[in-house]
């Protein structure tokens, strides 16, 4: 994993689970590849990633991988999320709310 990825996830991590956000929730999320014309070996990029929690990612009956088109009528597609989390980013690391891990903002 390249240094620009770990940078992408820890920042993923901070924001947290994208869909609890849309109840006003904050949750611990795990990392979701979004999988578009790739095999099941074949890992997409790690910029096509979006922070889900454990239950809408793979847990839960509305969960990406459970349930997608149950989860997509709930929270939009993984285009639109993974579009949402990126504005996020840009957003955040704009005002500079991004905790570095070395004590500072």
């Amino acid at each position: 994993m390249k240094k620009k990825d770990k940078i992408r996830f820890d920042k993923l991590k901070q924001i947290g689970c994208i869909a609890c956000a849309k109840y006003g929730k904050v949750s611990e999320p795990v990392i979701h590849h979004i999988r578009k014309h790739t095999g099941l070996s074949v890992r997409p990029s790690h910029d096509d990633t979006i922070p889900l929690c454990p239950n809408h990612h793979n847990m839960g009956n509305n969960s990406i991988h459970l349930n997608k088109s149950g989860f997509e009528s709930l929270f939009g597609s993984e285009k639109q999320l993974l579009d949402e989390t990126n504005f996020k980013i840009k957003q955040l690391d704009e005002e500079q709310l991004f905790y570095d891990g070395k004590g500072s903002y």
